[in-house]
């Protein structure tokens, strides 16, 4: 028997529970065929054209790269994301899989990112002149401070987002809070406040905060001394991780201060910068990765 013609197609609703069984089988089987459908099948962008696309052979899928649509506000105003990932072809296919990547990108109006890459996809996104972003990581520890000003504030009640936070930062905060595994901290300093995104991970053996997004830096390490005591003491996290990227300046502090090398992502924009480029609204969010 001939194999039947490779076919590229769209990702729509309706192909999310095969690609998802497919990503169980062939990508990652630590993650349910369900955990897989929730983590493609989210979009923060109404009209988003698809879920990304796959190459079907035989009516079977033979290889996925999945996209993640949303519309951020950065920079004063509201850009386009995709953010392409979990991509994986059948090795009997491999030869087609740039025909995945190019379907992507080549969508008009839309900045991109690559939060996770394998090797050969840090060679073939390089190649299409995506830009790197800076993969280093900064190692804090959570040491207790007694000397934080007392207006500083620590909410970590969800429900007060909407009246705390401005329009733009709530509904940002709103858009996160459906997976369990990210956790939240709304501080403020006067009348200002703002919140972090943080997940519980390990970092020499202990509990560890992975700072994954920071609505506003200069308060952020204004209320340094306060936060860090409170991940101390309210979740038991002994140190703090942050990609140097959005930490920008290291904080000033007597305690460790590390930075090592983590995964390499990427980003593709006409009109956007490297400091414009967070963790949020991608795979790292709607997947619990490590």
């Amino acid at each position: 028997m001939t194999r039947k013609k490779t076919i590229l197609t769209a990702i729509t609703a309706i192909d999310i529970e095969k690609v998802a069984n497919f990503l169980h089988c062939h990508m990652n089987s630590q993650f349910t065929p369900q955990a897989w459908r929730q983590g493609i099948s989210k979009s923060w962008l109404a009209e988003a054209p698809n879920h990304g696309f796959m190459l079907i052979s035989d009516d079977q899928v033979v290889g996925v790269l999945c996209a993640i649509y949303s519309e951020q506000y950065v920079a004063g105003h509201l850009e386009r994301f995709c953010n392409p990932h979990s991509w994986c072809v059948l090795p009997g296919y491999r030869s087609q899989s740039i025909e995945l990547v190019l379907a992507v990108i080549r969508q008009k109006g839309y900045s991109f990112t690559m939060f996770s890459p394998n090797k050969e996809g840090i060679k073939i996104f390089s190649f299409l002149r995506f830009k790197p972003l800076d993969n280093r990581m900064s190692v804090l520890l959570n040491v207790p401070s007694l000397s934080f000003p007392e207006r500083v504030k620590i909410v970590t009640d969800k429900s007060k987002a909407k009246s705390l936070l401005s329009e733009h930062a709530a509904k940002c905060f709103i858009d996160h809070t459906e997976f369990p595994w990210l956790n939240f901290l709304i501080f403020n300093v006067d009348d200002q406040y703002e919140f972090m995104i943080f997940k519980r991970v390990k970092y020499k053996r202990l509990a560890c905060a992975s700072i994954m997004y920071v609505s506003d830096m200069p308060l952020f390490r204004q209320c340094w001394p306060a936060l860090r005591t409170h991940l101390l003491f309210r979740y038991g996290m002994f140190s703090s991780k942050i990609e140097s990227r959005l930490l920008g300046q290291p904080i000033k502090t007597l305690f460790l201060y590390k930075q090592e090398a983590g995964s390499q992502k990427f980003f593709l924009s006409k009109d956007l910068s490297a400091d414009c480029i967070q963790n949020i609204y991608s795979e790292l969010v709607t997947l619990d990765l490590q």
